[in-house]
């Protein structure tokens, strides 16, 4: 049996490959428990494309919210923020984009390949900072990107989670999960 990995595990294992173990942990328990601010934040500013009515919205023949993608090739599946059918681009939204971190490409392109895949043309990709309505324009991913991507995946899906230690407390201190944690000592700032 094959198993798929959520596209969001992309970004998170570079963030923190233990929070991967621990969402897993706490997923069945209200996320009041673990959530901190930016994380609130960036689930109300992604209500509208999480909650888009294709029924009713104006631009339904033109633009797919939160639909779910999948990549039999790369062994991930997951949801896209907007993909534009005339445009033939996809856009991927953060709440703030301070820094485009190397988890914020991951999560695009597999949502670039898995459309791909599907029979989507793209011909743009973009991140797209809701805050304050700036766009970021995202090179097409080549050959060289894809076994990158491929190569972060298996890495995740063969990550032994038992002996991993954090060497980056400044990410423990960022962590929604840093009080729940049992490989540091460290509060979040959002405690």
């Amino acid at each position: 049996m094959e198993t798929f990995l959520p596209i969001t595990y992309l970004n998170d294992f570079v963030f923190c490959p233990y929070s991967i173990y621990l969402h897993q942990v706490f997923d069945n328990n209200s996320e009041d428990l673990y959530s901190a601010k930016p994380q609130l934040q960036g689930k109300i500013a992604h209500k509208d494309i999480d909650e888009f009515d294709e029924d009713t919205e104006p631009t339904k023949e033109t633009t797919l919210k939160g639909i779910y993608v999948i990549s039999m090739k790369l062994g991930i599946y997951g949801k896209i923020d907007t993909y534009y059918t005339k445009e033939k681009k996809l856009v991927e939204s953060k709440y703030q984009i301070t820094t485009i971190y190397r988890g914020y490409y991951y999560q695009l392109w597999s949502q670039y390949f898995a459309l791909i895949e599907m029979g989507y043309p793209i011909h743009a990709l973009y991140f797209y900072s809701i805050r304050d309505e700036k766009y970021f324009d995202v090179p097409i991913p080549s050959e060289k990107e894809y076994n990158e991507l491929r190569t972060h995946i298996r890495h995740i899906a063969w990550f032994d989670f038992d002996t991993f230690t954090q060497t980056n407390l400044k990410k423990c201190m960022h962590c929604i999960y840093a009080s729940l944690c049992d490989k540091t000592q460290q509060d979040h700032v959002y405690t």
